[in-house]
């Protein structure tokens, strides 16, 4: 009888302990289903910040697009600017109403999106101007078990920043700039400013990412930029005396960033492929040409449009004869860029100007005047005097630039100069005279916060 006792007894201890392990079974699914809807909220929640941040950053820069919004009158607290604001953060909360979330906007607080502002985050070399549309949203999940044992709902929170820049002329504005990061050797790297006469910069700066020299000669030998741009170097400065650059050259711990000066390159597949027409006086319309020369004409007259021309070792050249060309884009993709002249028979100067960016010049580019391919290394050699005008950016991204002034009188250029190296030199003064309006200037651009 006592041995049958003992069996009764352990069969009510198999029992108990079947009950704890189908309890803790029990328990382990139970989280496993919480951590998974846990995890599946927090992904949808994020999945919702990103969309509704993008969503706000798209409309911005439509808006800045619409308002002529751009890096030179970008002013937080002007109607403009706030009017972008206010248009990002109702696309941002309309597109998390579309994904189930309620979020509000309110400038003072945050309480789901706030737009902020910034234009004037000091970078050294230029100063950083953005919105950034900070979305923020809690969702709360259901739980199976976790809501015994914790006090209060589940919450996930999630938060998305995008920020997004105005148009901003290539290089944060500055005029001249030299992209090899190389320091200083002999006359071939950097910024080289020289000649016998005074080089004169309006509207915007002088950059190297390198190397800055000075390469002058004679008592009128100066570099005057002005107010409020500068003069800035990152590796190293020689050559230059006190007094030859008003202001005087900073040193700088950072190179441009490569955004600042990303060029979306023009199509040329569409375009049909041209020749040059015989005859002294000759008109080109837009295409692909081998060669563009001016041997053996007197006037050269390019038709507003994108020109793009493959020879090598020279790809376009006119160096004789007078030229016009009001609205166009030369693209090199080989070979090398030489222009100089002066004026005609009847006093009219010699005029080469990029396109305007209304109405769409498309594919020309608004702005860029020459563009070598990145990959050509070849050279862009501009000779100005008193009867040339040139107007536009001018950018070989690894390839040379020499502007030249000739003559008695001041050679102007209504240019932004951006090369590997650039050298400005001559024995007439140089006017350097910059205006966003005129030049290329690098779409809004948006990219997402860490």
């Amino acid at each position: 009888m006592q041995k049958k006792s003992n069996q009764n007894s352990e069969q009510g201890q198999a029992i108990v302990l079947l009950v704890l392990a189908f309890v803790a079974f029990l328990g382990f699914f139970a989280l496993a289903i919480d951590g998974g809807m846990i995890y599946a909220d927090r992904r949808h929640a994020q999945n919702a910040t990103d969309a509704s941040s993008l969503a706000g950053a798209g409309v911005a820069a439509q808006e800045m697009e619409n308002l002529g919004v751009y890096f030179s009158n970008f002013t937080c607290g002007s109607a403009n600017v706030t009017a972008v604001q206010n248009a990002a953060a109702l696309a941002a909360v309309g597109r998390a109403a579309s994904n189930d979330y309620t979020i509000d906007y309110d400038v003072s607080d945050f309480h789901g999106v706030q737009v902020i502002c910034v234009d004037d985050e000091d970078k050294g070399t230029y100063l950083d101007k953005y919105l950034d549309v900070n979305t923020l949203i809690t969702r709360t999940t259901n739980t199976a078990l976790v809501h015994f044992v914790y006090s209060g709902p589940v919450q996930e929170q999630a938060e998305t920043i995008a920020r997004i820049r105005p148009r901003t002329p290539l290089a944060f504005g500055h005029a001249i700039v030299a992209l090899n990061d190389a320091a200083c050797s002999g006359n071939s790297n950097g910024v080289i400013v020289g000649g016998s006469s005074g080089t004169y910069v309006h509207g915007g700066g002088i950059f190297s990412n390198g190397c800055l020299k000075c390469n002058g000669s004679g008592p009128n030998f100066e570099v005057i930029v002005d107010s409020p741009n500068g003069i800035g170097y990152v590796e190293e400065m020689t050559n230059c005396s006190s007094g030859e650059l008003d202001p005087e050259a900073t040193n700088v711990p950072d190179k441009l960033p490569a955004a600042s000066y990303d060029v979306d390159l023009p199509d040329c597949s569409g375009l049909p492929n041209r020749s040059i027409p015989s005859g002294q006086d000759v008109t080109l319309e837009p295409g692909v040409y081998s060669q563009i020369n001016d041997n053996g004409k007197d006037t050269v007259t390019l038709n507003p449009g994108l020109y793009c021309v493959t020879g090598s070792p020279i790809a376009f050249k006119i160096t004789t004869a007078w030229f016009y060309g009001d609205g166009v884009t030369i693209y090199a993709t080989n070979g090398r860029v030489l222009i100089s002249g002066g004026g005609d028979d009847e006093g009219n100067p010699s005029v080469l100007s990029a396109p305007a960016a209304d109405p769409d010049p498309s594919p020309a580019l608004s702005g860029m005047l020459i563009l070598l391919a990145p990959g050509n290394t070849s050279d862009v050699q501009l000779t100005g005097n008193s009867e040339t005008q040139f107007t536009g950016t001018v950018f070989a991204p690894d390839g040379d630039i020499t502007a030249t002034g000739s003559g008695a009188l001041t050679a102007p250029f209504n240019t932004q100069l951006i090369g590997h190296n650039v050298q400005v030199e001559g024995n007439a003064f140089i006017d350097i005279n910059f205006d966003g309006a005129n030049s290329y200037g690098v779409p809004p651009r948006l990219d997402l916060q860490e």
